[in-house]
């Protein structure tokens, strides 16, 4: 098959297989929706080879393209592959709700990943729009998943915020092309932009990206089931703001002017991330502020436009997808053990669940930035680049919120999984296979932190 018919396949099989969902029988929808993201992981291995030889592939639709390059499809595989495991968690988790609930989760989240691939291969603003408000939509039906009113107020918070900031994404898309005549990205590389319209798009960033000053509705999501939660944090949505940066101005458009005070807001924003999780005690709080955390700090590695802090904070995004979707997939694990949110009632899981605590030990030590995981290397490239460009005390910031996310993850690991063991209950049902990929997930970070030492 052509790379560019397998392009338009990776663009509509996550459409195709939400439809397939819901025409098949309820109590299969999270097993056909695993099976349709393993076509589409295989989809995108098989032009591995092309993207990477040839630089990009393109599907032309009349006068839009989409087009694959090694970012966009670093972005795309990473989350379809994480997204593998979370359905197979979710055959496990799931087991015990109603078949329409299983239903629902199954074909929202496939459209989630359809929009992902939308907004990654999308080579025209306005498609790139439409997908990235589509990703908004998808995370208001799965946040309000189960319908009660303190979750639709959450959801409709989350939809809101990042609805508004698309809008003035969208403005700055507008003077783009009044100036350029073009809405192709790939025919706007090297133009030349004030700093205004870079804000306008930062804004919309920074809302999907849950950033300060629109960070708020990041951690209240967490009232969604756990799989939801993976794909918000991890896979799918808050990762979609930091592909756009690195896309429209990483690789596209230039600035005309200082904008290091960008910077400097998400580098505040994860030092101020990091504070708040040292003192939370909900574990899915203590974890979404550490994505709000880590996501600042992406940010600010992409704002000094240096191809060396570049590289790293892909090779962190890598990291941080798979081992923050592993950290949350632990706690969703640790939440039905203990019956309880609260750390302060957790303690003992190294004697209980050893499985479990070694996926829960190597993801965060990943998303900590220790070594050999691969975090460690995308930080440490981060921060060279950063000094690399003279921003010293730019660099210094960074080193000091990565010293935070080792203090906050280990106070999270002291209490859930050291100390007096407390009492569990062990469900049989879905319980061996939520772990099994947790345990995969970790071990996938671990081999890859030890392939990049090599």
């Amino acid at each position: 098959m052509e790379p560019n018919n397998i392009l338009l396949w990776i663009l509509v099989v996550p459409f195709l297989s939400a439809l397939v969902v819901k025409l098949l029988p309820a109590r299969f929808a999270i097993k056909a929706g695993l099976l349709f993201l393993i076509i589409q992981l295989a989809l995108h291995i098989f032009i591995t080879k092309t993207i990477f030889s040839l630089r990009f592939i393109y599907y032309p639709l009349k006068n839009i393209f989409f087009i694959a390059d090694p970012l966009s499809f670093i972005f795309g595989i990473t989350s379809v592959f994480i997204g593998v495991f979370i359905y197979l968690f979710a055959t496990g988790y799931f087991a015990e709700e109603r078949y329409a609930e299983q239903q629902k989760f199954s074909f929202w989240g496939l459209v989630f990943v359809g929009s992902m691939m939308g907004v990654v291969f999308s080579d025209n603003l306005i498609s790139l729009y439409m997908f990235w408000e589509l990703a908004g939509l998808c995370s208001w039906k799965l946040i309000g998943f189960y319908r009660a009113d303190e979750h639709l107020l959450k959801a409709d918070k989350a939809f809101l915020l990042t609805s508004a900031g698309a809008g003035f994404m969208l403005l700055g898309f507008a003077y783009i092309y009044l100036t350029t005549g073009s809405l192709s990205i790939s025919q706007i590389i090297n133009h030349n932009v004030p700093p205004f319209v870079f804000a306008l798009i930062f804004i919309g960033i920074l809302t999907k990206s849950a950033t300060f000053p629109f960070h708020t509705w990041l951690p209240d999501a967490s009232v969604a089931p756990t799989p939801v939660t993976s794909f918000l944090h991890a896979a799918v949505l808050v990762k979609i703001g930091i592909y756009g940066l690195a896309r429209l101005f990483g690789t596209t458009l230039n600035i005309s002017g200082n904008v290091m005070w960008a910077g400097y807001l998400a580098l505040f924003s994860s030092f101020a991330a990091g504070i708040v999780a040292m003192r939370e005690t909900d574990i899915k709080r203590i974890l979404a502020s550490s994505t709000i955390s880590q996501l600042g700090f992406m940010i600010a590695g992409l704002i000094v436009f240096n191809p060396v802090a570049t590289r790293g904070i892909v090779i962190f995004y890598v990291a941080h997808a798979l081992g923050k979707g592993c950290l949350f997939l632990c706690a969703g694990i640790t939440e039905k053990l203990f019956g309880t949110k609260d750390i302060r009632e957790m303690g003992g899981l190294m004697k209980k669940a050893p499985l479990l605590t070694y996926a829960f030990l190597f993801s965060m030590f990943s998303v900590a930035g220790i070594p050999p995981l691969p975090g460690f290397y995308g930080k440490l490239e981060a921060i060279t680049g950063m000094l690399i460009k003279r921003h010293i005390f730019y660099g210094l910031l960074a080193i000091l919120t990565s010293a935070l996310t080792v203090m906050y993850m280990f106070r999270l690991f002291r209490y859930a999984f050291m100390g007096e063991v407390k009492e569990v209950k062990f469900e049989k049902k879905g319980f061996t296979t939520m772990v099994v990929s947790v345990a995969i997930l970790a071990t996938v970070s671990l081999v890859l932190g030890i392939i990049l030492v090599m």
